[in-house]
C-alpha cells in the first residue's frame, strides 16, 4: 500500500475536494492565489481594524481611533496572496494511545495528510514538523510534488519509544519547544496547525504559542483524544502504564472515574483560557469520528473574524 493509499482514501479526497482553508489572520506570500493578506501601503485596499497585539508595529496604530476609544487598534490591508502552512505534528509517547486503527498518532497523522491536501489543491505551499519521536522539519512549499514529500515524512513518522506502541518522551515543555522552534524556522508569515493530544501542562504550552503570535503567525490547533479518555470506560482494576516516564499505578475504575473526569475536563478550561487571550482556535476530534468530518469542522472552526468597528465608541474582534 502506497503512502497515498494509507493516508488518504478515495472516498476521504472526494470529500476534501469540496473543501477551502481561508487565512484566518495573516498570510503574505509571493504567489497570487485564494487568500487576502493585510499588508501596509498606500495603494492597498483598507481591509478592517484589529486590536494591536505585542510584536505589531506601533506606526500601523490608528491613533484617532485611539483617541476615540482609548484601546490600540491598527489597520490592515488587503492584497492578493498565497497561504503557507506548517503542520506541527506531536509524535510524542501518549500520542501511541490506541489499538487498530484508532491510535492517535495514527488519526493525527492522517488527518495531517488531509489539511496538506486541501491547502496544495488551492496551490498553497505547506510544510510539516514533527516532534516528541521522530524529528523531522520539512518547510512550507507548493506544488504536487510536495503532497509526496509530506506523505513520505508522514510515513517515516515514529512515535517516541518506537512504532505505534509509543515510550517515554514527552515532557512539559516539549511542544512549546517545538512551536518555538518553528518560529525561528520560519522566515514568513505563517498559519502552524498543530495537532496534538495536549496532554501537557497548559502553561509551558502558552509560552511558546507566545512566540508564535509574537512573530505575526496565525496558530490553530487540532487536538486528537481516544474515546478512553473522555468516558473512562474500565470497569474493572486496571495496571495504567504512564507512555511518558510517568511510572506504573493500579486502580479500581468505580473509585477512579468521577475524580479522574472532573481533572481531564479542568485541565480542558485551563488549555482554553491559554488559547483565547493569543486567539488561538481549536477543535478537538476523537479518533473514532469520522476524519472527513472533523477536518470539515476544523476549517469551519477557524472562522474569519468580524472587523472591528471604529466608529460608535470602538468595538470587538472575534475571540
Amino acid at each position: 500500500m502506497t503512502p497515498l493509499q494509507r493516508y488518504l482514501a478515495p472516498e476521504l479526497l472526494r470529500r476534501l475536494s469540496t473543501l477551502t482553508v481561508s487565512a484566518r489572520t495573516v498570510a503574505a506570500g509571493s504567489t497570487i492565489g485564494v487568500h487576502r493578506a493585510p499588508v501596509r501601503g498606500s495603494s492597498i485596499e483598507f481591509r478592517q481594524h484589529r486590536f494591536y497585539t505585542p510584536g505589531d508595529e506601533p506606526r500601523r496604530i490608528d491613533w484617532r481611533v485611539y483617541a476615540r476609544t482609548d484601546r490600540p487598534y491598527v489597520r490592515e490591508y488587503e492584497q492578493e496572496t498565497n497561504l503557507r502552512c506548517l503542520i506541527l505534528l506531536d509524535a510524542s509517547g501518549s500520542m501511541a494511545y490506541g489499538s487498530g486503527g484508532e491510535s492517535k498518532l495514527l488519526y493525527a497523522r492522517r488527518a495531517a495528510a488531509a489539511l496538506a491536501y486541501v491547502m496544495l489543491s488551492q496551490t498553497e505551499a505547506v510544510g510539516l514538523a514533527t516532534f516528541g519521536g521522530t524529528t523531522q522539519f520539512l518547510p512550507p512549499h507548493g506544488g504536487q510534488a510536495q503532497l509526496s514529500r509530506v506523505l513520505d515524512a508522514l510515513d517515516h513518522t515514529v512515535g517516541a519509544g518506537g512504532g505505534e506502541s509509543g515510550g517515554g518522551g514527552g515532557g512539559p515543555g516539549l511542544l512549546s519547544a517545538a512551536c518555538v522552534a518553528a518560529a525561528n524556522r520560519l522566515t514568513r508569515r505563517t498559519l502552524v496547525i498543530v495537532i496534538s493530544d495536549l496532554l501537557i501542562e497548559p502553561e509551558p504550552l502558552s509560552r511558546g504559542l507566545a512566540r508564535l503570535r509574537h512573530d505575526l503567525h496565525e496558530v490553530a490547533v487540532l487536538r486528537v483524544s481516544h474515546r478512553d479518555e473522555l468516558t473512562f470506560p474500565f470497569s474493572r482494576w486496571c495496571r495504567f502504564v504512564g507512555a511518558e516516564g510517568e511510572g506504573v499505578r493500579v486502580v479500581e475504575p468505580a473509585v477512579a472515574r468521577r475524580d479522574y473526569l472532573a481533572r481531564f475536563e479542568q485541565h480542558r478550561e485551563r488549555l482554553r483560557t491559554v488559547f483565547k487571550p493569543l486567539s488561538v482556535r481549536h477543535h478537538e476530534a476523537v479518533t473514532d469520528s469520522d476524519l472527513g468530518d472533523e477536518i470539515s469542522r476544523f476549517i469551519i472552526s477557524r472562522g474569519v473574524p468580524s472587523p472591528v468597528r471604529a466608529s460608535g465608541g470602538g468595538g470587538r474582534g472575534a475571540s
